[in-house]
């Protein structure tokens, strides 16, 4: 008889690898974005001391990011950098103008990481801070 792996317990490391892999999925450009603090995913990873596995993850995210923003675009690196800050500061006024009724949660959360988080990973996120 086998068993279900859908219940057992994961490792720490284990969600975060899922939880980046959702990201890359979901947002890919987002891995190289700055918050308020201009700190991106990989410093975060480092300063949280996240296992090697998980910021060598974020790591290769950025760097395809970068590759996928060069070949898109064939701009050179500073101007790949300015775009990036001017999809930052959108993404800053977009979210501090937010009107929804989930607003004062996500101003919350974007005001501490710089990017909004709503939706399904908005109620996932919360439930991992509470965990």
């Amino acid at each position: 008889m086998s068993q279900d792996t859908s219940l057992m317990p994961t490792s720490v490391t284990d969600s975060m690898l899922s939880i980046v892999d959702m990201l890359k999925t979901a947002s890919p450009h987002s891995f190289n974005l700055e918050d308020n603090d201009e700190m991106n995913a990989v410093e975060y990873a480092l300063l949280s001391e996240s296992d090697i596995k998980v910021v060598k993850i974020i790591q290769r995210a950025c760097r395809d990011d970068w590759r996928e923003r060069k070949k898109e675009t064939d701009a050179s690196h500073d101007a790949l950098q300015d775009d990036l800050q001017r999809i930052q500061m959108d993404l800053r006024s977009q979210h501090l103008s937010s009107s929804s009724p989930r607003s004062s949660f996500t101003k919350r959360i974007g005001e501490s990481t710089g990017i909004p988080i709503t939706g399904q990973l908005g109620a996932k996120t919360q439930a991992a801070r509470m965990a």
